[in-house]
């Protein structure tokens, strides 16, 4: 998940569970016709956003090192381990408790500040553990990366249901100032949903403008339905965000059940094809949880076929077949780069390319960040169904390694994107 949405989950968390006495402001408690909070509130939501971003503070290890394969080798992994969690939790509550003092912020007790952080920490791990980029959530336990496969890596929907509660309950605490307020929210909410889908497009993961439009209607229906009867000044802050976790869960559920109803289809798929599978997955694709990727290993190479849920239409099928030069690919994977990449890709794809000037390149890229198809892609595939392939732009995390005329490596690293 990226972690602009983790942030926004733990504010969420925060203010559903940690930020204490919360008044509304249709209240006699609130005689200033605004909307109060416990005096401790700004620490605790304080950290439970940051206890939600804080393991993606890795990122930063591979430039830092100079590492290009950090991305794989080394994020997601210590700072995102259920088993270091209490560790992280109380290092980030030591240095919290004299800052809040030194600031003169009034924080929950030690203990407090400590459950709130874990519960931060933990939002996070999960959220990652339900994409299909793998956490190792055992290390240094256990250096395997676990991917549940249920929700896209950046998913707008799970993005939105976590902000627009917290957004409403901020237009909602002063009745003086809501209509400023909750249309500027409206309007922020409906560009951010706008520039999600051209940069979707952009990257090759576009979907249709009507799903744009359904989230303009939500945000209307969530932001100004409310107002009516001034129904929305009598919720506090916490109820609001209460409610976005309940959704958020649900969200995650429906996607469970999705998930488990997409991996029996490519089951079913690959027992109609007749294909002996070495490894199978479902993964889900932008922008909803009805669109599914599903990956097949065999001994030739990989199957790639997209469908839609629950019908399990078919959409678009390929195949990318091994790679023509064995002796180079077994010389490419002697690198202990490349057995690096190969430790993370779970659907690796090989192919020989010959280059200028008497040089050949085998690239390798992981068929789970394909886009809308790739030049990977068999010239001839086998499609099932009728249903042709579609050519678009090249896979993420493409890895490159140079053999000159006698097979010795020139260079090797991640190809820049065509």
């Amino acid at each position: 998940m990226d972690t602009i949405t983790h942030g926004i989950v733990g504010a969420l968390a925060g203010k559903a569970l940690f930020a204490g006495g919360d008044v509304p402001a249709r209240s006699k408690r609130a005689a200033m016709g605004r909307a109060l909070s416990s005096p401790a509130a700004q620490v605790a939501i304080a950290a439970c956003t940051l206890g939600s971003i804080f393991p993606d503070i890795d990122i930063f290890a591979g430039p830092v090192a100079r590492n290009p394969l950090a991305i794989m080798e080394w994020h997601r992994n210590f700072t995102h381990s259920a088993a270091l969690l209490p560790l992280w939790a109380l290092l980030l509550t030591a240095v919290t408790l004299p800052v809040a003092r030194w600031l003169r912020w009034k924080a929950p007790s030690f203990l407090g500040l400590y459950a709130i952080f874990a519960v931060g920490l933990a939002t996070h791990i999960l959220l990652d553990l339900v994409t299909n980029f793998g956490t190792m959530v055992w290390s240094p336990l256990r250096h395997s990366r676990p991917a549940w496969d249920w929700i896209f890596i950046v998913d707008l929907t799970l993005t939105g249901i976590a902000l627009a509660p917290q957004i409403a309950a901020w237009c909602y605490r002063e009745p003086s100032r809501f209509w400023p307020r909750s249309m500027g929210a409206f309007a922020l909410l409906c560009a951010g949903a706008y520039g999600t889908y051209l940069f979707a497009k952009s990257q090759g993961y576009g979907f249709p403008f009507s799903i744009v439009v359904m989230a303009w209607v939500v945000f209307s229906a969530i932001v100004f339905l409310p107002s009516a009867g001034d129904i929305g000044f009598g919720w506090t802050r916490a109820a609001w965000c209460r409610t976005g976790i309940v959704v958020l869960c649900i969200y995650i559920g429906i996607a469970a059940a999705m998930h488990h109803k997409a991996l029996e289809d490519v089951k079913e798929y690959a027992a109609a094809q007749h294909l002996q599978a070495d490894y199978l997955a479902a993964l889900p694709l932008p922008p909803s949880l009805l669109h599914w990727a599903g990956l097949i290993t065999t001994a030739d190479g990989v199957w790639r076929t997209t469908f839609h849920e629950p019908s399990g239409t078919v959409d678009n099928t390929e195949f990318f077949l091994g790679p023509p030069s064995r002796d180079l690919v077994e010389e490419a994977r002697k690198l202990p780069d490349v057995q690096i990449y190969l430790w993370f890709a779970r659907f690796p794809v090989w192919r020989v390319v010959p280059l200028g000037g008497n040089e050949t390149a085998v690239e390798i890229s992981d068929a789970r960040f394909f886009r809308e198809g790739d030049p990977f892609a068999d010239t001839n595939p086998r499609v099932a169904g009728g249903i042709g392939p579609i050519r678009s732009k090249s896979a993420g995390f493409t890895f490159r390694v140079v053999f000159d005329v006698h097979g010795r490596v020139v260079s090797h690293g991640f190809k820049e994107p065509e």
